[in-house]
Formats: C-alpha cells, sequence, structure tokens
C-alpha cells in the first residue's frame, strides 16, 4: 500500500470520524478537534498567539535642520542655537547610548514573545540486548543448554510543543518503535512495528492560567521600553537645556570680548586726546601715565576674555560632540543667534499642570507603578495550588511493516481518550507568600516615588519662574544702570573739555560704563538660559525648538 503523508492522513481522520465522535461525550469532541486542528496549525508554522511581528523598530530620531551653514576650507561654522540643539542630540555620546538602549529594550519584547513560539523534539534511539534463557516456554527448546534470548529495538519520537496565553500546553507526539527478538516463543510479529499518534492539551485551572498571567511579561517588557523611550527623552532634554546653556554662556563671553574692545577704544582715544594736549601744554604729562595705565589694564581685560571664549567655546563643542572629530575640533563656531529680552509672564499653576504632563520622568515613574501592579497580580496568582487538567486522545497501531504499523494507526480500530485531574498543594507555600509580598511593597514604593518627582518637578518649576522674573528684571534693572553710566561718561567728557574733570575720571567712568555693559549683557544671556531651564523644567524644550521625537512601540 503506497504510504500517505501522515498529516493528510491527519486531516482524513478528522473528517472520517467526525459523524463517530458526534456519539461520543462532548468532551471527548471537544478536545479532539482542538488538538488536531492546533497540531496541524503548528506544523504549517501559523502560531496565531504570542506571533512576534517582523517591524522595522523606529528609534527617537531627531532632524538636523539644513541651516546649518559651514565656510568650505572649514575655518569656520554659522550655527544658531536649534542647529546647535539638534546637532548635539544626533552626536552626543550620551544620546548614543540612551538610542542603543531602547533598541535593546524593543528585542526584550520579541524575547517574551518567544514563550509562545512552538517546539519540535525528536529522539531516536537503538536497545539491543542479548540475555540468557532460563525458560523452555521462551526458548521452546528442551535442552538444558542455556541459550540467549536477543531483544533489538529501534525508536524515532517527535513531539511538537506549544504553549498559549491560556496557560494551556498542547503537544502532538508521532512515535515508531521496532522490535526484532529470538527466539519468538509468544510473538506474532517478528521484527514488530508499533506506532501512535497523540494529541494532548494540560490547561491550568488555578496557578498559572490565565491570558493575563501568561501574556503579563510582555506588557511588562512594551512598558519598559515606553520607560526607555522615556529616558530616551529625558537625556534628550538634559542634552538641550546644556547646549542652550553652553550657546548662551558662549555669546556672553563673545560679547564680554565686544565690550573689552569697545572699553579698550574709548582708553585709547583717551590717551591720544591727551598726548595732543601735553604737546601742546595745556596739559600735564601725568594725565599720559593715567591714560596708559588705563589702556594697559584694558588690554589685559581683552586677553581674558579671548581666553574665556576658547573656553566656552570647548565646552558647546564637548556637548555637541564637535571636538573629537580631527577634522572639525578645529573649526571656529560662529552662533548666529542673539539674547533677545521679550518680557512675559509666566502663569505658575498652568506651568506646573504642563510640567506634570510633559516630564517624561514622571511618565517613567509612572509606568513602574503600571509594572508594579501587574506583578502584584502576578504574584497573587502564584498562592494557589497547582491544579491541572489533562486531556487528549491517542490512535495506536501494529504491524510486521512499517506502513502496517501507519495504516493501523490510521484506520481507527486502535482509539483511545484519556483526561486526568492533577492537584499539587504547597505546604506552608512560603517562598509565594513573600513574593506576594515583596510585589506589594514594590508597587507602594513605586506610587511613592511618582509623589516624590511630582514635589520635586513642582519645586523645579516654581524656581524656574522665579528666575526667569528675576532676570526680567534684572535686565531692566541693568539696561538703565548701563544708560546710566553711559550719560555719566558724557558728563565727565564734557567736564574734561573744560578742564574741570581729570582723566582719573574718566577712566573710571569708562569702566563703569563696562561694567555695565558687561552686566547688561550678563542679564539678558541669564534671561536667555533660565528660559531654556524653564522649558526642560515643564519638559517642552523640545516643543519649544520644534524638534520632533518619533517613536514606535512594538
Amino acid at each position: 500500500m503506497r504510504r500517505r503523508n501522515i498529516f493528510d492522513k491527519i486531516a482524513a481522520v478528522v473528517r472520517g470520524t467526525e459523524k463517530r465522535f458526534t456519539e461520543k461525550p462532548c468532551l471527548f469532541t471537544a478536545l479532539y478537534r482542538l488538538l488536531i486542528v492546533s497540531a496541524l496549525f503548528f506544523c504549517n508554522g501559523r502560531m496565531v498567539f504570542g506571533e512576534a511581528k517582523n517591524v522595522d523598530e523606529k528609534l527617537p530620531q531627531a532632524v538636523l535642520s539644513s541651516s546649518v551653514e559651514m565656510h568650505s576650507n572649514l575655518k569656520f561654522m554659522n550655527i544658531g542655537l536649534k542647529d546647535s540643539i539638534v546637532y548635539a542630540l544626533k552626536n552626543n555620546f550620551d544620546i548614543e547610548i540612551s538610542r542603543l538602549d531602547t533598541k535593546a529594550r524593543g528585542h526584550d519584547i520579541a524575547i517574551e514573545k518567544s514563550v509562545f513560539d512552538p517546539t519540535l523534539e525528536i529522539t531516536g534511539g537503538i536497545d539491543n540486548r542479548k540475555i540468557p534463557i532460563n525458560s523452555v516456554l521462551v526458548s521452546g527448546e528442551t535442552t538444558t543448554e542455556i541459550t540467549p534470548f536477543v531483544s533489538e529495538g529501534k525508536t524515532g519520537n517527535a513531539v511538537l510543543r506549544s504553549l498559549i496565553p491560556t496557560g494551556a500546553t498542547l503537544s502532538l507526539e508521532y512515535n515508531l518503535f521496532r522490535e526484532f527478538v529470538d527466539p519468538q516463543a509468544f510473538t506474532l510479529l517478528t521484527p514488530t512495528y508499533e506506532n501512535y499518534i497523540e494529541a494532548k492539551i494540560t490547561q491550568p485551572l488555578l496557578k498559572g492560567a490565565g491570558w493575563f498571567y501568561n501574556r503579563s511579561p510582555i506588557y511588562i517588557a512594551r512598558n519598559n521600553k515606553k520607560i526607555s523611550i522615556a529616558q530616551f527623552k529625558s537625556t534628550a532634554i538634559e542634552v538641550s537645556n546644556a547646549v542652550q546653556e553652553a550657546y548662551w554662556n558662549f555669546v556672553k563671553a563673545i560679547e564680554d570680548l565686544k565690550v573689552a574692545k569697545k572699553s579698550l577704544e574709548r582708553a585709547e582715544d583717551l590717551l591720544r586726546k591727551n598726548k595732543i594736549e601735553v604737546e601742546s601744554g595745556t596739559l600735564a604729562p601725568i594725565e599720559i601715565i593715567e591714560a596708559e595705565s588705563g589702556v594697559a589694564s584694558r588690554v589685559e581685560a581683552i586677553i581674558s576674555a579671548e581666553n574665556t571664549i576658547r573656553d566656552k567655546e570647548d565646552e558647546l563643542k564637548r556637548i555637541m560632540n564637535l571636538a573629537d572629530s580631527e577634522i572639525i575640533s578645529d573649526v571656529e563656531i560662529v552662533p548666529v543667534d542673539k539674547p533677545t529680552f521679550e518680557p512675559k509672564e509666566v502663569p505658575l499653576k498652568e506651568t506646573i499642570k504642563i510640567a506634570m504632563e510633559k516630564r517624561p520622568e514622571l511618565k517613567e515613574l509612572q509606568i513602574e507603578v503600571e509594572n508594579a501592579g501587574m506583578e502584584v497580580r502576578r504574584k497573587k496568582n502564584e498562592l494557589f495550588p497547582q491544579l491541572d487538567l489533562t486531556g487528549g486522545v491517542r490512535y495506536s497501531g501494529l504491524g510486521g511493516t512499517p506502513d502496517g504499523a501507519h495504516d493501523s494507526t490510521f484506520s481507527e480500530d486502535f482509539q483511545g481518550e484519556f483526561i486526568t485531574l492533577t492537584l499539587e498543594i504547597p505546604i506552608g507555600n512560603r517562598a509565594a507568600r513573600n513574593d506576594y509580598k515583596k510585589a506589594k511593597l514594590g508597587k507602594e514604593q513605586s506610587a511613592l516615588n511618582v509623589k516624590k518627582k511630582e514635589l520635586d518637578i513642582v519645586v523645579e518649576v516654581r524656581g524656574s519662574v522665579r528666575e526667569v522674573m528675576t532676570n526680567i528684571e534684572r535686565v531692566m534693572a541693568t539696561r538703565k544702570a548701563r544708560e546710566l553710566a553711559q550719560k555719566r561718561l558724557e558728563v565727565e567728557e564734557k567736564k574734561y573739555s573744560v578742564g574741570r574733570s581729570t582723566s582719573l575720571e574718566i577712566l573710571r567712568a569708562q569702566e563703569d560704563l563696562a561694567t555695565a555693559e558687561g552686566n547688561e549683557t550678563k542679564a539678558l544671556t541669564d534671561y536667555e538660559i533660565s528660559r531654556g531651564s524653564l522649558e526642560a523644567a515643564k519638559g517642552t524644550i523640545l516643543d519649544a525648538y520644534n524638534i520632533q521625537v518619533e517613536e514606535d512601540i512594538t
């Protein structure tokens, strides 16, 4: 008889025995159909539950603006604040580390889904024996000579097994056994081929049962990826805030150099005028010495300001990861954005509300509370005793050849059904009970961490709002002081022109004006920094600079 494919035979048995099984108890009918159909699905590689999708994972990305202007010979680079932030987000080491962690968390989801992947186990064995016979019935001879009993066995076994989200384990097993014996006093066939095919389901009813218990590790893994993305956003906010602070400090250093140069020009102009008047005899020579001293001190201020510029530029390069490149580490950064002063009232309550909605650290802790709640539910399930229901069907066959055994197996003449209920009760169950209590404490800790972070955010936002309002007042005050210092210098210059003032007074007025100009510049840049810090405290600094972060949870 021509051998048919085993899975075609299974389908044929399902169709051929449908009528017969309608006369059986409905439990065996349901079990039979469920197991056979599930086995067919497994063999075709179409696992429905827990299927992992092949999705191209998108990690958080920042889109780089095209407004960065780099000189053709790589001598300088014109760049604005937003582009500096974007450049840092694309090249900063902390950002890259956080990005890789997010990618790794995505693989954790697939790992948790893999518990529902079917497994195929194939075993084969040979068992040959030769033992002395001590029975006339076995040997078939009346002689007293001891003869050997030869037994040769070969076994092949294949089991297809899979877990489904209800906690049940489905299995389909096929076994073929060949035996040869000599002598064969009580054996009808030699060699003998025995085989069976068995479909079985084992469903936990208490411990380990339920869709949630078996799928919750996937939910936790997905939440962990959300946590990773929240951490990525936190890192992006920190880097963005560091960039804007470094950028404005760099701008301030450049403005301080401009103030120092302007002060030097005033001192040099005074020295030039004094030399003319001394030569004409209208001014004492001592006035030249005082003017030269003023020029020297301002040259020193310029040298110090230039060194500060290099320090602040290197700090900005470090955050942007420019300093590590042999090609562009010596490129001179030219900031194109200048500090502006547009004072606006900052509503405290609304700002706090926005921060509670946008801060990724708070979202991260809230997700951890959700994970802790799922862990409590899992540990509560593990307090139950193990109660498993096992049921299935088996077809057996026997023949002198493999084809004969196969045909016998699928002839429906040797069919059996079985059902088993197993109860396992742990005495004391201390491990499970303490794991449950520990999980509850973990959930309480997570909830407290959320409240603590909310309080920290409120304090941080209140401080940032005060800093903005304080800097608004500082800008207005320093602007007024600079205007008064300018008027005082003009007055001293008029008095000096008519001989009612000295070079020393002029130099003092010039120094006061330079200090006032420096204070105004510092107040303006501090105001810009405080605005950025406020956006960071609100969790909206990326939105403020229109930088989008893409995310995809699979």
